[in-house]
């Protein structure tokens, strides 16, 4: 008997002692986000608007949430102005969203998001502020400096704890070398704010390119100087390889997630997930993890984990350099098979 109380003490020793050394911090980043439609298609049935009208504001996020709700944060590019405003820039797909949407976040437990992209704008200065009160209602962090901060006054940073590690986000919409002050400015900041992570959110790249340019890598070699842990990029609606350079983790496209109105580009997306962890005396790299998933067009909308291993290991490939750029070093070999990279941590 003392035999087994004396195991069981141990058991339960051990489990308190090394599953505290082992705690880890899983961030789960998605691509595009338009959880409404260009303006011209909101009153459809089929588009975005309708099918929330019809299945609700569960449906979008409905076959990944569990994923989501696992994790300790989910971060989302979001396009789009949540505003009732009708006035829009002239442009071909100005973007909207009605700002009840932000309940589509909530559900599918999306807790930061960015907002600096190229649709930000689309309803003018008052619907991107609509859409940062509809966010701030809903409990939603968001961030995001639109291009040039000059001239539209937007230039803000977040900071989001879990765990007890302070988690601080920058972004920028089409980032030139300009905004690289601006990036050391705002990375120094929010380490004095005690931010133990740093990620950088870019909207940059060209659309449905599968591969990255010689913009995307020379701005990330030159913002990498400035201690970002982590690049979190979009644009593309099409996803693009995961590298790593020095160490640090860069996501160049996640593609589309869930996205009105556009439809016919490639779509393989899936929940990048980067896990830290938690057991030195700050966060350490320890796993890349990609669920693959498509997403699904008009009527629809729904990503959709693909279980199939062929069809996986096809978007792995795609998320994998044959031959990587200067600097960067592509993901182990392991990864082509499984989707995950696991790092040897101090």
């Amino acid at each position: 008997m003392k035999t087994k109380r004396l195991l069981l003490f141990t058991f339960l020793f051990c489990f308190i002692v090394f599953g505290a050394l082992s705690e880890t911090l899983t961030l789960t980043f998605l691509g595009d986000c338009s959880i409404g439609d260009a303006i011209q298609f909101r009153k459809r049935d089929t588009s975005y608007h309708g099918v929330i009208r019809e299945k609700g504001m569960d449906w979008p996020f409905s076959l990944v949430s569990d994923y989501l709700k696992a994790d300790d944060l989910t971060i989302a590019n979001l396009e789009g102005s949540m505003t009732t405003l009708t006035r829009h820039k002239d442009t071909r797909w100005p973007l909207v969203i009605d700002p009840s949407h932000a309940g589509i976040l909530q559900s599918g437990s999306i807790e930061v998001v960015n907002t600096a992209n190229n649709h930000a704008l689309d309803f003018f200065a008052q619907g991107y502020q609509d859409t940062l009160d509809s966010l701030d209602a809903a409990g939603i962090a968001h961030f995001g400096t639109l291009s040039p901060p000059s001239r539209t006054g937007v230039n803000r940073q977040t900071i989001v704890e879990r765990k007890g590690v302070k988690i601080g986000f920058v972004g920028f919409t089409y980032p030139q070398k300009s905004d690289l002050k601006l990036l050391e400015t705002a990375v120094a900041e929010l380490r004095e704010e005690g931010c133990a992570l740093v990620v950088l959110s870019l909207h940059w790249g060209r659309e449905t390119h599968l591969i990255p340019n010689n913009t995307q890598y020379n701005f990330a070699r030159e913002a990498m100087k400035y201690g970002i842990d982590l690049i979190y990029g979009h644009h593309p609606h099409v996803v693009q390889p995961i590298a790593l350079y020095e160490g640090k983790p860069v996501l160049f496209s996640t593609g589309n997630f869930t996205f009105g109105t556009m439809s016919k580009v490639d779509p393989s997306t899936g929940l990048f997930q980067v896990e830290y962890d938690l057991s030195g005396e700050k966060p350490a790299l320890s796993k890349i993890r990609v669920i693959p998933c498509v997403t699904t067009g008009t009527g629809d909308y729904r990503p959709t984990p693909v279980t199939d291993p062929k069809e996986q290991q096809a978007i792995f490939k795609k998320l994998t350099f044959t031959k990587p750029p200067r600097g960067f070093e592509a993901l182990p070999d392991s990864f082509l098979e499984t989707g995950e990279a696991v790092f040897h941590t101090p």
